[in-house]
């Protein structure tokens, strides 16, 4: 319980106080830390005498010569739990320093219960996360055990809750920005919710829901939404899944944040909050995809045509732009910033090379869905 680090800790802030050395030991003897640092590893016969005694030994200068390599001072016992678990002395005659030495054993004490409780509540967040990850991830092979788990952790298997997936782009790789990036995610956090770290670019929200002020998708949405411009970096990605009750809900609903989040990260590289709603036809292309590869492969090779020719490029930004436009010429060309011949006369270059016309519903729906498949191939 009593390392180097929290001995040398206790010394620090102790003498930042006292103008006197002062030394920890452990419950051998043996000096832990020091103002002396030339001291640090010796055997302390005072403090051997405090741990036998266990009680305080005074040192006086007269009888000094008594104690092999013993100076002057006060050695007080540090108890936990009712246990002696080291000794810190303070050098210096003991009728000067007798008044303020049970302060600084006290001091010792509450630092070392600090401590303690700290790595318990440090040691029962990891245990939170370490259950939440594999409700979220986990089988149903172990699900016996990790709800009881979760049971002696006072978590509601049966809360309503919507996922919040935060994903960290892979170049960011400053320590103190991904922290900072922590801190924020906290700030969406508010009572009963709970947030993990899941992996190393990934920070993940369950979202209690709130009636009547946050109990729909399109609500959580806009809250987010709301958030995001504070954010410390701009192409933050936000995936959210949609409320659940009991944790194969919360499941579920990581897993389709899951599949947003890759989807998202693939077509808008810039960030932003996305949910099903949003990105729409889109997840049903990431899921065509990763279940029929070779299929997906036949209609995206149409879109790949187009982008092979010498003027691919500006043929796929004028297919891009018209979609977006809902297929209107006038408002095209003006986004486009060229005459409506001439973008007739590219879109009639669009279907020349893929066999299909932007004109025609269907031929603009596969076209479409073959120019997601090829940018979510790549």
């Amino acid at each position: 319980m009593l390392t180097d680090q929290l001995a040398s800790e206790i010394v620090k802030r102790t003498m930042s106080i006292l103008d006197l050395n002062v030394n920890v030991m452990d419950r051998t003897g043996t000096i832990l830390a020091s103002g002396d640092s030339g001291r640090i590893g010796q055997l302390h016969n005072g403090a051997r005498k405090a741990i036998e005694q266990k009680l305080t030994i005074e040192i006086n200068s007269s009888e000094a010569n008594r104690w092999e390599g013993a100076k002057p001072g006060i050695n007080l016992p540090i108890r936990f739990h009712d246990d002696i678990v080291g000794v810190i002395g303070i050098t210096g005659e003991p009728e000067k320093i007798r008044g303020f030495s049970k302060l600084v054993q006290m001091g010792a004490e509450l630092t070392l219960e600090q401590a303690f409780l700290t790595r318990e509540i440090d040691r029962n967040a990891r245990m939170r996360d370490d259950v939440i990850s594999h409700l979220l991830l986990g089988s149903e092979k172990e699900k016996a055990y990790i709800l009881d788990r979760a049971r002696s952790l006072k978590i509601n298997t049966n809360e309503t809750f919507a996922i919040i997936l935060l994903s960290v782009p892979f170049h960011i790789t400053s320590v103190q920005l991904v922290k900072q990036i922590e801190k924020w995610a906290t700030t969406l956090v508010t009572k009963g919710d709970e947030m993990v770290h899941l992996y190393t670019n990934q920070f993940v929200i369950l979202k209690k829901q709130q009636i009547p002020y946050l109990d729909t998708d399109d609500k959580l949405k806009e809250f987010i939404e709301k958030k995001l411009s504070h954010a410390p970096i701009s192409n933050l990605t936000i995936a959210l899944g949609s409320f659940a009750s009991g944790f194969l809900g919360w499941r579920q609903s990581f897993q389709t944040a899951q599949i947003i989040k890759d989807t998202a990260e693939t077509l808008y590289p810039e960030g932003g909050v996305w949910d099903q709603h949003t990105l729409g036809i889109s997840i049903l292309c990431y899921r065509f995809l990763n279940e029929a590869r070779e299929e997906a492969g036949k209609i995206s090779a149409i879109y790949k045509k187009l982008l092979a020719a010498s003027d691919g490029r500006s043929l796929d930004v004028t297919f891009t732009t018209y979609v977006k436009e809902n297929g209107e010429m006038a408002k095209t060309a003006d986004k486009l910033f060229i005459h409506r011949n001439t973008l007739a006369y590219r879109l009639d270059k669009i279907y020349e090379i893929t066999g299909k016309n932007p004109k025609n519903l269907q031929d603009l729906i596969e076209l479409k869905i073959g120019q997601i498949l090829y940018q979510l191939s790549i």
